[in-house]
């Protein structure tokens, strides 16, 4: 029988949300390859987006709704499940009101129906949500307060007019392959390129310069090389004066600082700053490019906000070949009207990081937990301070997970609901952190066994609850899919029927970010100084603040883990969607430099204790050069129930503007086993 040709796309939460065309044969999925017309992934496919077919064929792939029995796992009808979960659900509400059902939820599986989740809850009645993220909560927030909402230039416009670019914090090649193209564009035509991170990267010989500050001090980087155009006169006076506000109050703060005190606090040589500060200062375009890790610290929101200013003052906000790529929050879907966020309700917020806490807090008082609910994610062994966690999840009457796989959150599970996988789904699929192009998702495959669609799982449950006619009857994805691109299709003309049959529609067409400087700020310029962050407590300019595991902060604490712990995105997985896949060590691999190795006696092969306060694994000692001296480098996503719990030794402290993760600001030791 002949091989069909389905287009679909990838609904990893990635930087690059990449087109895939899916071969299927006599209905079998047989493979995955990149699609050819994507105008930014261009036929090209990661490692990790090909294995989606093994994770959609994979024996350990859960088939039939599952409910826990005096400790075992018992197959149940959706009938049973439908029913009994919606039993508890009213229970808890009759006596404790809507917030004691409780929702976590995160990206782990992408596309704009997964937010008719919301839809459910707020028809519910309410719900405790969880706000903020572990991934890049800070650096959002920050981007809100200085432009009004993050936004990126398109990668054609780097390509053709970037003289620098300055990757911070980012392993393009790892995280992001796709930019890789306009990188070398630019680069063939003369561009030059800069690395600021504090371990070895793919890109790292290919840099005229890498600067390797000590993890969570990049914020006292970007007030060195403020300082340094403030005294060269190198900042762009016409920006600051017509299209910011602010600005005076701010260089009066970086009055405060000096090249000297930056390298200090920072290790990066005076010598180089000042030399990073004249190539921003020098007239070229100078694109920054941001990862995520440098705000994943206590002060990881001001960190972002003050490379934002040093990118503003350098005259690089609004030129072509300029700006500051961090995320793309241009897509206006109607959200609001699909998540039927005008409907009267209950309404609680926790923060992700810090839920545990806050979970914990409430369980003896007349608003308490009952029933929880947890949607493409594993915030069992991706959130701060596993033992946590699991205390707080221990306390829920009822844990309801929608998943393909019993990962670490699921083993806890009363009931486990199986959904299918993108190949199995019809959705739109777009990426808010890089480009603007929205695909549209086919439905490759019928669904195996018998899986569901988490909407499909969430319209049983709403029909037992009673509103189901109102969450909608059916097949609804057609439906649901207009009412959120009204907008686009009011302002731009891009109908659910245009993009379905062009499979590939460009969401917003401007190439150069704020290039008509008109922002999104209360202000409408950008504000080096924001009143909506001092609305919300924070600082309203951006200021630098210790990590708070630093030994700058806390001598005591750093003598006894005297290591940097970055547990870095892995190479060949997004976060813990592929341990099961792919073929894993025992155990991870502790990459330190030659100091740590001398320090410890530690070599090549040794198994290792990696440990603090808050909790210890094993691993096997890599010996790398290239990386900050005192850092220690593990690929996170391992799962517990296969032997490493690795963020049992992170933090659950919240990020300095309240809602991001703080998993980088870590100290640990570590001793031979």
């Amino acid at each position: 029988m002949a091989v069909e040709l389905i287009k679909t796309a990838c609904p990893l939460d990635c930087w690059d949300c990449c087109g895939m065309i899916a071969h299927v044969e006599d209905g079998r999925l047989i493979k995955v390859e990149g699609d050819p017309d994507h105008p930014i992934t261009q036929g090209t496919l990661c490692g990790k987006g090909r294995k989606l077919v093994d994770r959609y064929h994979h024996e350990e792939r859960v088939l039939e709704p599952l409910k826990k029995v005096d400790g075992e796992w018992q197959p149940i009808s959706w009938e049973q499940a439908f029913q009994e979960i919606a039993a508890q659900m009213q229970a808890a509400r009759a006596q404790y009101g809507a917030t004691a059902v409780m929702h976590h939820y995160d990206y782990g599986s992408s596309g704009l129906l997964k937010v008719l989740e919301q839809r459910f809850f707020n028809l519910f009645g309410g719900f405790t949500d969880t706000v903020g993220s572990i991934c890049w909560g800070a650096g959002l927030e920050a981007q809100k307060y200085d432009f009004g909402y993050a936004k990126s230039h398109h990668p054609d416009d780097l390509a053709a007019h970037t003289d620098l670019f300055v990757i911070w914090g980012r392993n393009v090649s790892v995280t992001n392959m796709h930019m890789m193209p306009y990188l070398k564009a630019a680069m063939k035509r003369g561009a030059e390129l800069v690395i600021i991170d504090p371990l070895k990267t793919d890109l790292s010989d290919k840099a005229v310069k890498q600067l390797q500050p000590r993890p969570g001090s990049d914020g006292a980087l970007a007030l060195g090389i403020a300082r340094h155009l403030l005294d060269r006169g190198l900042v762009d006076e016409a920006f600051v004066q017509e299209h910011a506000v602010g600005y005076e109050q701010f260089a009066a703060y970086v009055q405060e600082w000096t090249v000297e005190r930056a390298a200090e606090v920072t290790g990066v040589e005076a010598e180089d700053i000042r030399w990073l500060a004249e190539q921003y200062g020098s007239g070229r375009a100078a694109a920054t490019i941001l990862g995520l890790g440098m705000q994943r610290y206590a002060n990881g929101g001001n960190t972002i906000r003050l490379i934002d200013a040093v990118v503003a003052m350098s005259g690089n906000v609004g030129r072509p070949g300029g700006g500051v790529q961090y995320g793309n929050q241009v897509h206006k879907f109607d959200y609001a009207t699909l998540m039927a966020d005008d409907k009267p309700k209950q309404y609680r917020a926790f923060t992700k990081v810090t839920e545990a806490d806050e979970m914990l807090a409430v369980q003896d008082t007349e608003e308490p937990v009952k029933v929880l609910f947890v949607t493409r994610s594993n915030p069992v062994g991706q959130l701060p301070d596993t033992n946590k966690t699991l205390q707080a999840y221990a306390t829920v009457d009822t844990v309801v997970v929608l998943d393909m796989f019993m990962h670490d959150t699921g083993v806890i599970a009363d009931y486990f609901l199986p959904c299918t996988t993108v190949f199995e789904e019809e959705d739109i699929m777009y990426s808010s952190m890089w480009h603007s192009y929205m695909t549209y998702v086919n439905r490759v495959v019928e669904p195996r066994g018998n899986t569901k669609p988490d909407w499909a799982i969430l319209q049983g449950l709403a029909r037992e609850l009673g509103f189901g006619h109102e969450f909608g009857e059916g097949d609804s994805v057609h439906q649901w899919m207009e009412v959120a691109l009204k907008p686009l299709e009011e302002q731009m003309g891009i109908s659910r029927e245009k993009l379905q049959r062009e499979g590939i529609v460009q969401a917003h067409e401007e190439s150069v970010a704020w290039s008509n400087y008109q922002f999104g700020t209360p202000s409408g310029k950008y504000e080096f100084y924001s009143t909506v962050a001092e609305q919300d407590g924070a600082s309203a300019l951006p200021v630098y603040e210790e990590p708070v595991e630093s030994p700058y902060r806390d001598k005591e604490r750093a003598e006894r883990y005297p290591y940097h712990l970055l547990t870095i995105h892995p190479r060949r997985s997004l976060n813990s969607q592929y341990y099961h896949v792919l073929q894993m060590p025992d155990r991870p691999v502790v990459e330190i430099s030659p100091l740590i190795a001398r320090e410890t006696g530690l070599r090549d092969g040794d198994l290792t204790r990696v440990y603090n306060d808050r909790g210890e694994i094993l691993g096997t000692i890599k010996v790398t050069d290239g990386q900050h001296k005192r850092t220690i480098k593990i690929e996170e996503g391992w799962w517990g129930i296969k032997g490493t719990m690795l963020n049992t030794l992170t933090s659950n402290r919240r990020s300095d503007l309240g809602i991001g993760s703080t998993q980088y600001d870590c100290l640990v030791n570590l001793a031979k086993v």
